[in-house]
């Protein structure tokens, strides 16, 4: 019995129609992962969006104390130069009255 010509680990032809499924499957595949990393990255913007929005809120909410620390901190400083202005006149009133100045001419001084 003769030989056959040729190997006989050839590889066996794949069809079209065979190489077109496997295609399809490997795009399918791709296709389904890529909307998998999509989801993924959708869901982390909104937890991001989510953080941000919180992240603003208390950013508002210390602005607002900054704001009423602040005018706090104008009022004291306004009393207390009410406070001084106080003391200076008191000052000036008793130098005056002691040098022997009469309350008409007290008044006129401090108008000035």
């Amino acid at each position: 019995m003769p030989r056959p010509k040729g190997s006989k680990n050839k590889p066996k032809k794949v069809s079209a129609a065979q190489q077109f499924q496997q295609k399809l499957a490997a795009q399918m595949s791709l296709k389904q992962t890529l909307e998998a990393q999509q989801a993924d990255i959708l869901a982390a913007i909104e937890k991001q969006k989510q953080l941000l929005k919180a992240k603003k809120k208390e950013l508002r909410a210390v602005d607002k104390a900054i704001a009423a620390l602040t005018a706090e901190q104008e009022k004291a400083e306004a009393v207390k130069a009410a406070a001084a202005r106080q003391e200076e006149i008191a000052q000036v009133v008793d130098k005056l009255v002691s040098s022997g100045k009469s309350p008409d001419e007290i008044l006129q001084m401090l108008k000035q």
